[in-house]
C-alpha cells in the first residue's frame, strides 16, 4: 500500500511543531519561562534561538494564509484599516496606561478614567484583543498582555507608533494619487506624504517645523536603532566590518548625516585611535556636540554641514552612511555619493548600512520589514530600499572610480553593510592635507 504524502497543512503544522519543540527545550534550559501572552520572554535568545523562532514566524503564516484561502488574504488585507483604527484609538487616549499593572479592571471604571463612553471603549477593546493588545479574563473586565504593557512602559515605542500612524500611515493612502499628479517623480516634495500633509515640503524639513513631532520621530529611530527584535541593533553594524583594520594614528571616519554621534559612539568604544567627524544640519550637529559626554570628546568632533553640498573633509579613511542613502532616489543619492568621492584617496571607502531586500521575491514573514520599508520609502520620500544589483549599479553611474565591493549581513541582522573603495588612481586634490576641510 503506497504512503501517503503529508498535505502542505501536515507539512507546515509538523515543521511549526519542530521548531517550536526545539525552541522550547533551549528555553528550559536557561529555566526561563515559556512563551506565554502575559509576558515577553523571548528578548534574550542567543542567534540560533532567534532563527527558531522567525522559522516559527515564517511556518505561521505560510499556514495562516494556506488556512485563510485566497478571499481571505484579500479580506485580510483589505479590512487591515481596522487594525490600525483601533490601535490609533488606544494609542491616542493612552488607554492602556490607565490599566494597572497586577490586577484587571472593569470596562466602566476604565472609562472613567479615560472620560471615553464606556460602550464604545469596550468595541475598541474587543476588537485589539484579537491582535493581543490586552485580555478579557472575566467578563466586563480587562487587563494588560506583554503588548500593552510594554506600551504602559516603554516611552520610545509609544513615540515609534506616533510617527508610524500619525506622521507616515496617513501618507499611504495618497500614493495613487500622488502618482498620477506626479507621474514617475524622483522629487522628495512630490509624495503621497506631502498630499496627505497638504505641503510641498520635504519630509525632514516639514516634520522641523513641529518640535512635537520632530522629537517623537527622534526618539522613536533611537528606539528602533537599538530594538532587538528587528535586529536593527547598531551592534550589528560594528560586527559587519573589521573597524580594527583602519584603527590607525591619523585615520579619519567622517559620519555623514549622523546626527548625534550615536553610530560614532559606538565605533568609538571598538577603536583606539581612530577620529570620527559627525556632520549633519547646523540644528543637529549643535545639540549632538553640546550633548556628547566628556569621555568622547577627544575622538568624536561635530561639523554643520549639508551632504549636497561639497564634502570638506578629504582623506578620510571611510566615508559612512547610515540609514541615509534610502531616503534618496537615485539621481540625488548619485550626487551624495560623488560629493565624496571628489576628495577620497585610494583605498577610502564608502561605507553604507541599510536594509537590502532580496533581488528575487522573499516570501518570508520575518523579510517583510525590508519590503514595509521600501513602501514607507514610496510613501515619504519617492525613494527605495536598494537590491544588491540596485546598490552596484549606484556606485558605477555615481564614478566607475568606486569598486563596488558587495555587501555583508551579519547572522541575525536585516541590516546589510554595503562596502565601495576608491580604486588606484584617485587623487586627493591638490593643497588638501588628509582629514583637513577645503576652504568655503
Amino acid at each position: 500500500m503506497a504512503v501517503q504524502a503529508a498535505s502542505p497543512f501536515t507539512a507546515l503544522a509538523a515543521f511549526i511543531l519542530a521548531k517550536a519543540h526545539t525552541l522550547d527545550e533551549a528555553i528550559a534550559q536557561k529555566a526561563l519561562d515559556p512563551p506565554n501572552f502575559e509576558k515577553w520572554t523571548l528578548a534574550d535568545l542567543t542567534i540560533e534561538e532567534e532563527d527558531l523562532r522567525k522559522s516559527i514566524v515564517d511556518g505561521c503564516h505560510r499556514l495562516k494564509l494556506l488556512a485563510s484561502g485566497p478571499v481571505g488574504q484579500f479580506y485580510d488585507i483589505a479590512f487591515n484599516f481596522t487594525d490600525y483604527q483601533s490601535l490609533r484609538f488606544l494609542h491616542g487616549n493612552e488607554v492602556f496606561a490607565h490599566i494597572p499593572d497586577d490586577e484587571p479592571i472593569s470596562f466602566t471604571d476604565l472609562a472613567s478614567l479615560t472620560k471615553l463612553d464606556w460602550v464604545l471603549l469596550r468595541r475598541f477593546l474587543h476588537h485589539a484583543m484579537i491582535n493581543g493588545f490586552t485580555t478579557e479574563p472575566r467578563p466586563g473586565f480587562v487587563a494588560h498582555t506583554s503588548s500593552s504593557r510594554i506600551w504602559k512602559h516603554n516611552k520610545g515605542l509609544r513615540d515609534t507608533i506616533s510617527f508610524l500612524m500619525s506622521d507616515i500611515g496617513p501618507g499611504a493612502r495618497f500614493v495613487n494619487e500622488a502618482h498620477e499628479r506626479w507621474p514617475n517623480s524622483v522629487e522628495p516634495n512630490e509624495t503621497g506624504f506631502n498630499i496627505a500633509e497638504n505641503t510641498m515640503d520635504p519630509f525632514y524639513l516639514h516634520l522641523a517645523k513641529d518640535k512635537e513631532r520632530s522629537r517623537r520621530f527622534g526618539n522613536g529611530m533611537k528606539f528602533i536603532a537599538h530594538a532587538d527584535l528587528y535586529s536593527f541593533d547598531i551592534k550589528h553594524l560594528v560586527n559587519s566590518f573589521p573597524w580594527t583594520s583602519i584603527d590607525t594614528p591619523g585615520s579619519t571616519i567622517v559620519d555623514v548625516g549622523g546626527g548625534h554621534g550615536t553610530v560614532s559612539r559606538e565605533l568609538h568604544d571598538h577603536t583606539t585611535h581612530t577620529k570620527f567627524i559627525v556632520q549633519d544640519l547646523p540644528g543637529t550637529a549643535s545639540e549632538g556636540e553640546r550633548a556628547l559626554p566628556e569621555q568622547y570628546k577627544s575622538r568624536i568632533s561635530f561639523m554643520p554641514h549639508d551632504f549636497f553640498n561639497p564634502q570638506p573633509i578629504a582623506g578620510a579613511s571611510v566615508y559612512l552612511f547610515r540609514w541615509i542613502l534610502h531616503n534618496w532616489a537615485d539621481p540625488y543619492a548619485i550626487k551624495i555619493i560623488r560629493n565624496q568621492t571628489a576628495v577620497m584617496k585610494p583605498g577610502a571607502k564608502i561605507i553604507v548600512q541599510e536594509q537590502m531586500p532580496d533581488a528575487t521575491s522573499d516570501t518570508r514573514w520575518s523579510a517583510k520589514s525590508k519590503r514595509n520599508l521600501d513602501m514607507i520609502q514610496a510613501t515619504a520620500w519617492n525613494s527605495l530600499e536598494r537590491t544588491l544589483p540596485d546598490w552596484e549599479k549606484l556606485f558605477k553611474e555615481a564614478d566607475p572610480r568606486l569598486v563596488f565591493k558587495g555587501a555583508t549581513t551579519p547572522r541575525g541582522s536585516c541590516q546589510t553593510l554595503i562596502l565601495a573603495e576608491m580604486g588606484d588612481g584617485a587623487e586627493v586634490p591638490n593643497g588638501v592635507q588628509n582629514g583637513e576641510a577645503h576652504d568655503r
